[in-house]
């Protein structure tokens, strides 16, 4: 599904943010992309979506070129950057409905699109209300609701859960798992909650310094460092992986 082959970034300052980076998602993954602060993880998705230009590399969606086709790459992938704004004076609904039209679709069509979103992300009893009045929790549910709202192959998620209180955690996550599950889509998520990860996710990479570390699934990562006998969990993994030590 998604593809990047020595994919590298350096800034005109010498920066090398990311630094032939290689990773494979496959169809239908749910695939955690980690890496302490730092780790290139946002230059990465900013290369994935067209809003940064890599240095060298290759990146593919589903076998198309991303760096050559950046229109359709758009309509292929859903992003939810980890800052975004939204129209507070707009309801949900006038929010979703105005995104449906930037991406031309039918208005027949998009009524009852914004109608279905509202309903799968738990909005639709508040499809009225001006998004100013959101939680944060709300806000980040309407989101991804934008994010899908085109019918996109693969959603990239850049920290969906941040500044979440745990039951607003637990609603992303399912959401999450249900749109992975119902919809067929692919997902690409960052986070720093790695419980969250290790629960979400079937498929991880961890990154450092702009640099590939390993990439697995979550079940083969835990099998292969337990059998090391130094680690006991993906939090353990991580941090050894990263050169951290558990803080106490």
């Amino acid at each position: 599904m998604l593809r990047s082959e020595q994919l590298t970034k350096r800034y005109d300052n010498g920066f090398m943010a990311v630094e032939r980076l290689s990773i494979h998602v496959k169809h239908g993954d749910i695939y955690g992309f980690l890496g302490p602060n730092g780790a290139g993880k946002t230059t990465t998705i900013r290369m994935i979506t067209g809003l940064v230009e890599p240095t060298s590399g290759t990146i593919s969606v589903d076998g198309v070129d991303a760096l050559n086709h950046t229109a359709e790459i758009r309509r292929m992938i859903g992003v939810l950057p980890e800052s975004h704004g939204f129209y507070g004076w707009m309801s949900g609904e006038e929010y979703l409905s105005f995104f449906a039209d930037m991406y031309e679709i039918p208005k027949d069509q998009s009524r009852r699109k914004v109608t279905d979103l509202l309903e799968k992300v738990g909005l639709a009893e508040k499809r009225k209300v001006p998004i100013r009045q959101y939680s944060r929790g709300m806000k980040q549910r309407l989101g991804i609701a934008k994010t899908i709202i085109h019918e996109p192959k693969l959603i990239v998620l850049d920290e969906p859960t941040l500044g979440l209180d745990p039951q607003g955690q637990r609603d992303i996550t399912q959401l999450i798992r249900n749109l992975n599950t119902e919809m067929k889509v692919t997902v690409f998520i960052t986070s720093h909650l790695l419980k969250e990860i290790d629960e979400l996710c079937n498929r991880i990479a961890i990154v450092k310094n702009g640099k590939l570390i390993d990439e697995d699934l979550v079940s083969e990562f835990k099998t292969r460092y337990q059998q090391q006998g130094t680690v006991s969990s993906l939090e353990d993994i991580f941090l050894s992986l990263t050169g951290n030590e558990r803080r106490l």
